[in-house]
């Protein structure tokens, strides 16, 4: 199921347990795992990386799956991932554990991409593209950054710092 980054928070699901962040705005990939995510899995969050996996996949298995009295919920981010973790990831969601969140990060995909199309097509799992700023973002940006810090501004004023950024 594809998302929106900005409908996320609204369309968080408690039974959807795999996330696939992708794109070239890495900044509004972080940005959204923090204030989205790491919220409701303060204490048990595990990062990886795809090669930390591929090199060890049964530890990586074994963290996973292994429980504490001390754990509800677990939340793993994979970072870097590629189409190399596609079948592992295929594993896990057939799995069907309720206590475990995954986000997996990755840079830009292709349309043809099996990673991509796997979790487009898929019910049980959301994609959520981030594209690179463009202008309209930026103004969106700047001008929320203003409203924050109680700054006044003209919006010619915003116009030329989002010129002058790029």
């Amino acid at each position: 199921m594809i998302i929106k980054y900005f409908d996320l928070k609204k369309k968080f699901d408690e039974n959807i347990n795999f996330y696939l962040l992708y794109g070239l705005n890495t900044g509004l990939i972080e940005e959204t795992i923090n204030n989205t995510f790491k919220p409701v899995f303060s204490k048990n969050i595990f990062n990886y990386e795809e090669n930390e996996i591929l090199t060890n996949i049964e530890q990586f298995q074994q963290n996973i799956f292994n429980k504490s009295f001390f754990e509800n919920d677990k939340l793993i981010i994979i970072n870097r991932v590629s189409e190399k973790l596609l079948k592992i990831i295929q594993e896990l969601i057939e799995q069907k554990t309720k206590d475990l969140k995954v986000i997996i990060k990755c840079g830009a995909l292709e349309k043809k991409s099996k990673l991509r199309s796997f979790f487009e097509k898929n019910n049980e799992t959301v994609i959520v593209p981030f594209y690179e700023d463009d202008n309209q973002t930026l103004m969106i940006i700047a001008q929320k950054f203003f409203k924050e810090k109680k700054i006044k501004i003209s919006s010619e004023n915003i116009n030329y710092i989002v010129r002058r950024s790029m």
